[in-house]
């Protein structure tokens, strides 16, 4: 097994896995906008991506994605324009499609790299469930890390034999930790929370660890079987 870090404003993120990509990208959709002082310390050496209006955070930030794709039906004409002139590759698509601009970007993404995406949340449900299926999707196929991630909301997406170590910076502004069983798990661990758990069954039909308290510095969580989602809600 070997150790995956990731920096991220609100904490350090330490997965004990045999999966992981080469390098650590940046995915930017077309949801809700993170704050522009949690992306720019995020985007920090990585290469970013972007599908369709996830273009307009790279243009209010004064960041420079490597690829850009989607139906240009979304974001706003200028960050297009502005991402062809400064030499983004443009993956331009028929807005009759089938698929959504982030599925094309990941099937496109050139090589298996861990992905921090971001612009996931708020907006409309449908959207979410595609994105977080999406996502598991490539994380399965690629064989690499995925996190969902803004100021607000982590959703960091697990699999069997995958345990997180998780060292928040603040604690006192997580709202909540909730465990989302993306497939049924029979066997979960979790420490450093007020409700801890060991070798719990969590199942698709009864979603019941939800609304969890960090209580240490640090929480450890194991996944023993199936794949779960480990989501942060931190306070506005």
């Amino acid at each position: 097994m070997e150790n995956w870090k990731l920096l991220l404003p609100q904490g350090e993120l330490e997965i004990k896995t045999s999966r992981q990509g080469s390098s650590t990208a940046l995915l930017l959709a077309g949801g809700r906008k993170p704050a522009s002082e949690w992306l720019v310390q995020i985007a920090a050496s990585k290469d970013i991506y972007c599908a369709d209006k996830g273009i307009e955070c790279c243009c209010e930030n004064n960041l420079k994605p490597v690829w850009l794709c989607g139906d240009a039906d979304s974001a706003a004409k200028d960050c297009w324009e502005k991402a062809q002139l400064s030499g983004v590759k443009i993956l331009l698509h028929d807005p009759l499609k089938d698929d959504t601009d982030l599925q094309l970007l990941l099937a496109a993404m050139p090589e298996a790299v861990n992905i921090v995406a971001s612009g996931i949340w708020g907006g409309r449900f449908d959207h979410l469930y595609s994105n977080v299926f999406s996502l598991l999707n490539y994380k399965i196929q690629r064989d690499v890390q995925v996190v969902m991630a803004d100021e607000q909301e982590i959703l960091l997406l697990l699999q069997k034999d995958e345990s997180l170590i998780f060292k928040p910076f603040s604690p006192e502004n997580i709202e909540a930790l909730s465990l989302l069983p993306l497939t049924d798990c029979n066997e979960v661990t979790l420490q450093g929370v007020q409700w801890n758990l060991e070798y719990a069954p969590l199942l698709s039909a009864h979603p019941y660890a939800i609304s969890n308290m960090v209580e240490l510095e640090k929480v450890v969580f194991t996944c023993n079987q199936g794949r779960v989602g480990f989501y942060l809600k931190y306070k506005l």
